[in-house]
């Protein structure tokens, strides 16, 4: 049987779409009646198998103004084709109702002919516009029959007609009551008496009187029969009923009414059941189209029948766009192949089934986790497929990016060395993030070197390494590793800006160069250590958002293990500079005890002689004394110094000094030590140099890199200058000896590195406690130095502290 839902029906309160969907099928399939419906376009668009008995014929794709010569339809002079324009179901599609017009029907398969009564009524949306047409054919070709019977009868007629138990009424030409059945007078409550030579419109509530009045009693007698005409009756005590009432007229030899006899069937819980479906089939599909998850009804066929508005939001199609198409006219064939394969299956071993489904939606494919299961009838035959979807696109991508940050975390923490372990980490991200990963870390002196590349083809990527090597990215390029580097923002490019030099790009890496990009820095307790670069797998797809989120937090992951990697090896570099200078101050410490120790014990051994102690010698062991104490008040000194210096607590004590002056009073302070050096030196100061600074810091200074220039110049010329430059105080520092290779030049202001080497004493803390002083004094100190050719410190002061 042939079935229209433009969407299912709601079931009853408490039942399940296929017991109500049964239901609806059943009441169909048991209608005494024909039903036909037909669309805006004049299509048929259903017929009920009661329909297609009636007329001999089933379904037809002939619009309704060819109706009467498909189906055999004439007016009642049984020769005449009924005109297309009155036809009921054409009245219906231009707004108007018909009731109980008479057809008569002859074709092939009724060659007899059959007398119908046909009403119709227009179908409308919600916004009152007519959507279709729907008409009743009735057969009365007995019911004529039988008026024939009755007016041969009508003794015995009237006899049953007081008994039957269906209400009954007669009017005469004019509307009087001219006899009702018990029955009839039963239903609503009156005597005989009170009704016969009233009008039968008076026990008729006001709207339907007014109905009957306008629309019904006018066609009715002209046509002489209506059917099934819904009315309100109301009883004596004021309670109201729904009747279908049908009539016929009585004509004498003239064809004059003579009187009208009509039944009423009271069909009130009909229509409360009626009503209680139609609630409960609005309320259903309130609850679908409203659900955040689609649902969707196929028939046997794969045809859709019926869409909720989720379906209809994810794929941009309306119910009525859809309403016959099969899953070929909606999807791409190779996804319609799959959902036919298991819609297939299902309607087979008429089993439920859940399982994932990729459709394609605007932005590509999704995933949707669908629960599919078969209607059945009361046979156990699988009439139609219902399936409730849900998108779990999201889910399942987070469920991968999570399997795919704890296997990079996995990595990163499996090895101390970051570039083996970004090495892993970036060929994890390929394909998944991307065609083609590269891992930038800040290099001091060389940018940005890459230490981690990975690509789809390993040969590839040995190729793109070698080129980053020989081209870095250009540092002062506005999009790219050095502009993410530089503003710690991520970048998304939908092409790879600033990562390549077009002009020196081979052949193999030209295809990456218009690729989409995504690039995020690694940062780590606030420094930027480097940058992670993407280009897309899909060219001409631009990351998305939440692809970027996922990138950056595999960023903060690599960059504390970069972190952590340097900490690491940060701290074995300092345990290896402690032990140096634990053993070097251990050798700068016993060197002046011994020497004092030695000297003691001269002085026993003179004392317990017989030879007294001549005043020069004693002068001279004296002087040791005093020379070795004073280089353990240095010692002690700078180990003090350093320690105020690393805790951040270093005293100055500004005042107006003149630089020069305490340039040239240092220079009398170290003039025997000089000497002792043998080292020829020269003070230039021509001039007096002005600024608020704490002198005997500024002496520190001095003293510190005098110092230095001896020990490493001993016996060379050094020459130290005073002067000013740009509103700026300068002091430099010169020596000859043996120079500074550039890459320890800035190394040597650090802490204990001149511990490294045992051929020179001291600590290794007189620069980098001379850094301190002049960086708090808001300076700066460098050197200049060349392997044997001396070095060259300058100091810059400005005028006022910092």
């Amino acid at each position: 049987m042939a079935r229209l839902h433009d969407s299912p029906a709601q079931p009853p309160s408490g039942g399940s779409p296929s017991e109500y969907s049964n239901l609806l099928d059943a009441v169909l399939a048991s209608m005494g009646e024909g039903l036909l419906v037909a669309d805006e376009h004049q299509q048929l668009a259903f017929i009920n198998p009661k329909g297609e008995q009636i007329l001999g014929m089933g379904a037809t794709d002939e619009p309704v103004s060819r109706w009467p010569a498909h189906y055999g339809f004439y007016l009642p002079d049984q020769v005449t084709l009924y005109p297309s324009e009155d036809l009921p179901m054409t009245r219906a599609l231009r707004g108007e109702a018909v009731s109980r017009a008479v057809v008569f029907l002859r074709n092939a398969r009724r060659p007899e002919g059959t007398w119908l009564h046909v009403s119709s009524s227009p179908v409308r949306d919600v916004t009152g516009r007519v959507r279709g047409g729907a008409s009743v054919y009735s057969d009365v070709t007995d019911f004529k029959r039988a008026e024939d019977a009755a007016r041969e009868g009508a003794a015995k007629y009237r006899s049953l007609y007081n008994t039957t138990p269906v209400m009954m009424q007669s009017i005469d030409p004019h509307g009087r009551l001219i006899s009702v059945s018990d029955c009839w007078l039963s239903t609503l409550g009156y005597e005989r008496a009170e009704v016969i030579g009233r009008e039968s419109v008076e026990f008729l509530t006001p709207a339907s009187r007014r109905y009957a009045r306008e629309v019904v009693l006018p066609e009715y007698y002209k046509t002489g029969a209506c059917k099934d005409v819904p009315y309100q009756f109301v009883k004596k005590g004021g309670e109201v009923i729904d009747v279908l009432l049908s009539a016929i007229v009585e004509r004498d030899t003239s064809g004059r009414m003579v009187r009208s006899l009509a039944v009423l069937l009271d069909v009130t819980e009909r229509k409360r059941t009626e009503e209680a479906l139609q609630e409960s089939e609005q309320r259903l599909r309130a609850i679908l189209d409203n659900a955040p998850t689609v649902f969707f009804l196929l028939d046997t066929q794969e045809r859709f029948r019926f869409v909720n508005r989720e379906w209809e939001r994810l794929f941009h199609r309306t119910r009525q766009q859809v309403a016959g198409k099969t899953v070929f006219d909606v999807f791409p064939r190779e996804i319609a192949e799959t959902l036919h394969e298991a819609n297939h299956d299902i309607f087979q071993r008429r089993v439920a089934v859940q399982r994932e489904e990729r459709l394609l939606h605007d932005d590509g494919i999704h995933v949707h986790l669908t629960q599919k299961f078969p209607l059945l009838d009361a046979t156990g035959a699988a009439y139609a497929l219902c399936g409730i979807a849900t998108d779990i696109t999201e889910r399942k991508r987070m469920e991968v990016s999570q399997r795919f940050l704890a296997e990079a975390s996995r990595e990163l923490v499996a090895s101390l060395d970051p570039e083996t372990t970004l090495q892993r980490v970036a060929e994890l991200a390929v394909p998944l993030l991307a065609e083609l990963c590269v891992f930038f870390v800040r290099t001091d002196g060389v940018g940005l070197r890459p230490v981690a590349v990975a690509d789809r083809s390993r040969a590839r990527a040995a190729s793109v390494r070698e080129w980053l090597l020989r081209h870095p990215p250009d540092p002062d390029a506005r999009h790219g590793p050095a502009h993410v580097l530089a503003t710690g923002e991520s970048e998304v490019s939908e092409a790879s800006r600033g990562l390549w030099d077009t002009e020196a790009l081979t052949e193999e890496l030209r295809p990456l160069r218009e690729r989409p990009s995504l690039g995020v820095p690694l940062q780590a307790r606030g420094r930027t250590l480097g940058v992670l670069y993407l280009l897309s797998p899909e060219p001409g797809r631009t990351y998305a958002r939440e692809e970027l989120t996922l990138t950056e937090e595999l960023g903060r992951r690599a960059a504390f293990a970069i972190d952590n990697a340097q900490l690491y090896c940060s701290a074995q570099e300092s345990i290896r500079a402690r032990d140096e200078f634990l053993s070097i101050a251990s050798h700068e410490l016993k060197t002046p005890l011994t020497s004092m120790r030695l000297r003691v014990q001269q002085m026993e051994s003179v004392l317990s002689g017989a030879r007294p102690l001549s005043p020069e010698r004693m002068t001279r062991m004296l002087e040791v004394f005093q020379d070795q104490l004073q280089r353990l008040s240095n010692l002690a000194d700078h180990l003090l110094d350093v320690s105020r210096v690393h805790e951040k607590q270093l005293d100055l004590r500004m005042e107006e000094i003149d630089l020069a002056t305490v340039a040239r009073h240092m220079a009398g302070h170290v003039s025997e030590s000089l000497q002792k050096a043998g080292c020829e030196f020269e003070l230039v100061a021509p001039e007096p140099v002005w600024g608020r600074w704490d002198r005997l810091r500024m002496e520190q200074v001095m003293l510190n890199l005098l110092t230095n220039a001896m020990k490493y110049g001993a016996g060379r010329p050094i020459r130290m200058e005073v002067t000013k430059h740009a509103g700026r105080a300068l002091l430099i520092v010169e020596d000859q000896g043996m120079g500074i290779p550039l890459e320890s030049q800035e190394r040597i202001f650090e802490r204990f590195e001149r511990a490294a080497s045992l051929n020179y004493g001291g600590l290794g803390l007189g620069l980098f406690i001379t850094r301190r002083i002049v960086e708090a004094h808001g300076g700066s100190i460098h050197v200049e130095s060349e392997p044997g050719h001396g070095a060259r410190f300058i100091v810059e002061l400005p005028p006022r502290a910092a």
